[in-house]
């Protein structure tokens, strides 16, 4: 039969381990959303007269 401190360490590595698997999925989406803001900024600015910005932190348009 295994220790509580063993059930916990090990209950405590899986969810270590799940965490860093989000963060790593989390700063791949971050960074494809950069990609996309770009490439909506570009062709937001080939349709209209006046270039506009992407507020990335709150998936804005705003005009320059």
């Amino acid at each position: 039969m295994d220790s509580p401190s063993n059930t916990y360490r090990a209950a405590y590595e899986e969810a270590d381990a799940e965490l860093g698997k989000i963060l790593k999925e989390v700063e791949q989406l971050r960074a494809r959303q950069n990609q996309v803001a770009k490439v909506a900024e570009a062709l937001k600015s080939l349709v209209s007269d006046e270039p506009v910005a992407i507020d990335t932190q709150r998936s804005q348009w705003a005009t320059r």
